[in-house]
C-alpha cells in the first residue's frame, strides 16, 4: 500500500471514531439532566348534589367532579356522558339537568373513559293544592241602608295555606233590591232586608249574610241634598215655585255637562206651562236665573281649579242682589285629588264666611264609567261627606243620573253621563259617539226608559249635552227641587 493510500486511510478511519463519539453522546441520556413528572390521571368523579329528591313536575341541576391522582378537581358537568338509569322517572341531559317524569327512584349516572360516578334521584309526587273553601269576612254583618260595606273573600287551601281572592273571585248579591255588590267586594246597601253575599271561584263559594236596616234616627243634620229622590216635579207644591220665583236671584256657571240644568228647565216650560218660566232678570214672573254670568271662569275646573272663586266674588260684589250661587264641574271630579277637592270645599266654605246672605250650592262631578271602584266616586263622596257633615246645600249631578225614574239603580254597572252602562257584565262599560251610544252588548237605561214611556206624557224631549232627553228632564226637575226648597219649602 502506497504511503498516500496509508494516510488517507488512516484519516477515514479518524473521522470514523470522531463521529461515533459526537453522536453517540447525543443518543445518550445524561444523569444529570431534567426527569419528565409523571402524567396524572382521573381517579374518580363526584356527582352533586347527592341523593336529590324532587317533585314530579320539576327540573334539577346536577354537576360531575373529577378527581385526579394528583389530587387535583376539574369541572367535567359539560364533558362527562349523563345517564339515568331509569328514563320513566326521569331523564337526564348532555349539560346534567334531569327532568322529572313520574314517582320513583332512578341513577344518575356521569362517565368519562372508563371512571364513573352516580347519585340517586328520588322523584315524589306532586299534588296540586286545591281550594277547600272560601271565607267571606266580616260575617253576618248589619248595616244601615245608603252605606257602603268593603268585603273580603279568603280562600283555604288543601295545603294548609290561606289567600285573599277579592279581586278574582265572583261576588254576588242574592237580593239586589237589599244590597249590591261591586267586582271588587264593595257592597251599597239600598234598603231594608236581608242579602245574601256570595263570593265564587273554580265552582267553590263563600257565603255571608248582610242584613241592611233602616236607621231608627236620621243623621242629626240640615244639610239640604238633592239627588234622585228629588226628582218629582209634581211634588212640589205650586205655592213654593211662586215662592222660588219671588225671591231667588240666582248665578249659575257651566259648560256642556252644566247645561243640562238649563235646557232641561227650558224644555219643562213646553211640557208644563209658564209656571217653571226662567229667564235672565226674572222678568215676566220668570225665575231669575242668570246662565253663566261669570266673567274669567267657565266651570269649576275651568280655566284652573281656582278661578271660579274670584269671578264668584267679583260677580257677588257688583250684583248684590244676587243670593244663590251654583257652579257645575266638567269632567275635572274624575281627575281630582283628594287635595284638588280639599281646595274646592275650602275655596267654597271661604265664599259662604264672607257672603252670609248667599246660599252657595255644591255639586258633585258627572259619571264617567269607572263605577263604584273609580276615582271619580271616591272623590264625589268626599264632597257628599263634607256638605253631610257641614249643613251644606249640594246637587248630587252624578247620583241623578245614577237611577232612573223608577228608582232602578245602576251605580255598579260602571255607568256613563251618557246614561250607557255595562249590561253584559263584562267589566267596562262599551260606547261611542256624542252623545255616546252603547256597543257591545251594552245598553242605556234612559234609551230604554224612554221607549218603553210615552213621549210627551211621561217625559219630553230637550237638549242634553252628552246625554239623553231623560237626564235632563230628571235634572231639570231636580233644579226646581232646589229652587222650592231655598225658597223655604221643607221637601
Amino acid at each position: 500500500m502506497s504511503i498516500f493510500s496509508r494516510v488517507h486511510f488512516v484519516t477515514i478511519i479518524g473521522l470514523f471514531a470522531l463521529m461515533l463519539l459526537v453522536f453517540g453522546c447525543k443518543g445518550e441520556s445524561d444523569d444529570n439532566d431534567s426527569i419528565p413528572g409523571e402524567e396524572k390521571t382521573l381517579t374518580s368523579i363526584n356527582v352533586t348534589p347527592a341523593n336529590q329528591s324532587i317533585s314530579s313536575d320539576s327540573t334539577h341541576q346536577f354537576a360531575a367532579e373529577g378527581i385526579y391522582s394528583d389530587s387535583a378537581t376539574t369541572d367535567l358537568t359539560n364533558s362527562v356522558a349523563w345517564t339515568s338509569s331509569n328514563t320513566l322517572v326521569a331523564t337526564i341531559s348532555n349539560s346534567g339537568l334531569a327532568t322529572a317524569a313520574a314517582e320513583g327512584s332512578t341513577t344518575i349516572t356521569a362517565t368519562s373513559g372508563i371512571i364513573s360516578g352516580s347519585t340517586l334521584l328520588t322523584v315524589t309526587s306532586t299534588t296540586p293544592s286545591t281550594i277547600v273553601s272560601i271565607a267571606v269576612t266580616p260575617e253576618n254583618l248589619s248595616v244601615s241602608s245608603g252605606t257602603q260595606q268593603q268585603f273580603a273573600a279568603i280562600k283555604n287551601t288543601s295545603d294548609g295555606t290561606t289567600e285573599d281572592i277579592s279581586t278574582t273571585v265572583t261576588w254576588g248579591s242574592s237580593n239586589e233590591a237589599v244590597a249590591k255588590i261591586s267586582s271588587t267586594g264593595l257592597a251599597t246597601a239600598i234598603a231594608a232586608g236581608i242579602a245574601t253575599i256570595t263570593a265564587t271561584t273554580e265552582n267553590i263559594s263563600g257565603y255571608t249574610l248582610l242584613n241592611v236596616t233602616t236607621p231608627d234616627t236620621p243623621p242629626t243634620t240640615s244639610a239640604m241634598i238633592i239627588d234622585h229622590e228629588c226628582t218629582e216635579l209634581n211634588t212640589i207644591p205650586e205655592e213654593w215655585i211662586l215662592e222660588a220665583k219671588a225671591n231667588l236671584h240666582i248665578a249659575y256657571g257651566h259648560t256642556s255637562h252644566g247645561s243640562q240644568l238649563t235646557t232641561g228647565m227650558t224644555g219643562i216650560v213646553s211640557f208644563k206651562g209658564e209656571l217653571y218660566a226662567y229667564n235672565t232678570g226674572g222678568t215676566g214672573g220668570a225665575l231669575d236665573l242668570r246662565d253663566t254670568p261669570f266673567l274669567g271662569a267657565y266651570d269649576l275646573g275651568n280655566p284652573d281649579r281656582t278661578a271660579w272663586a274670584t269671578a264668584t266674588r267679583n260677580y257677588l260684589d257688583t250684583h248684590s242682589d244676587v243670593n244663590v250661587i251654583i257652579w257645575s264641574w266638567c269632567g275635572q271630579v274624575s281627575s281630582a285629588t283628594e287635595e284638588d277637592i280639599d281646595t274646592y270645599l275650602n275655596l267654597m266654605d271661604d265664599l259662604e264666611y264672607d257672603y252670609p246672605d248667599v246660599d252657595f250650592v255644591y255639586m258633585t262631578g258627572h259619571l264617567d264609567g269607572n263605577g263604584l271602584d273609580g276615582n271619580l266616586h271616591q272623590r264625589n263622596e268626599q264632597i257628599r261627606a263634607f256638605c253631610r257633615e257641614n249643613n251644606k246645600t249640594l246637587y248630587d249631578f252624578a247620583d241623578i243620573e245614577t237611577y232612573d225614574p223608577d228608582g232602578t239603580y245602576y251605580g255598579d254597572k260602571l255607568p256613563t253621563d251618557g246614561c250607557n252602562y255595562d249590561y253584559n257584565n263584562d267589566g267596562t262599560t262599551s260606547q261611542s259617539g256624542d252623545p255616546a251610544l252603547p256597543l257591545n252588548g251594552d245598553r242605556n237605561w234612559a234609551i230604554d226608559w224612554q221607549n218603553s214611556h210615552t213621549l210627551g206624557v211621561d217625559w219630553y224631549n230637550c237638549s242634553s249635552a252628552h246625554s239623553q232627553p231623560l237626564n235632563a228632564n230628571l235634572k231639570a226637575y231636580a233644579a226646581w227641587w232646589l229652587w222650592a226648597r231655598l225658597a223655604g219649602w221643607g221637601g
